[in-house]
């Protein structure tokens, strides 16, 4: 049986996973990878090993508590490029905390033209509306612009 605190880890970091992943599969690689590359930021992870392999770049991750080593896919649903913002975006969500916002860059990216270049409440007028947005990590304050 799970911990419920790993229950409301997945729980807060889902709508995270599903931007980046449609397939189950993706979803539980892009979990595991990331719960390990924070665990490295938060000093109980280490990575002991990495090598570039027919299936792509294999970690190895160590558990600094109990030795145990554990080999993961750099996950196929992840661009290089954004890994730094999803991960300090997954330890936003990730701890028992009051949330921070989410970052401008990773907002952008990932609502940017679906959302945010369509939305009545663009400009600076309305800062209030798109922080409370990129609070939630995702348009929750989104109308649409009238067609004129």
């Amino acid at each position: 049986m799970t911990y419920k605190a790993t229950q409301d880890v997945v729980r807060r970091v889902m709508p995270l996973l599903e931007q980046m992943a449609t397939r189950t599969i993706d979803k539980a690689r892009l979990l595991q990878y990331l719960s390990a590359r924070a665990g490295v930021e938060w000093g109980v992870m280490s990575v002991v090993a990495t090598e570039d392999t027919s299936e792509g770049r294999i970690f190895t991750f160590r558990d600094k508590i109990s030795g145990a080593e554990h080999r993961l896919r750099y996950p196929d649903v992840l661009p290089l490029e954004w890994e730094h913002l999803v991960v300090a975006e997954y330890k936003r969500l990730a701890v028992d905390r009051p949330l921070t916002k989410m970052d401008h860059a990773l907002f952008e990216h990932f609502f940017g033209l679906t959302h945010c270049a369509r939305c009545r409440y663009r400009g600076p007028a309305f800062a209030q509306i798109h922080s409370e947005c990129h609070f939630a990590g995702h348009p929750i304050n989104f109308e649409p612009e009238e067609s004129l």
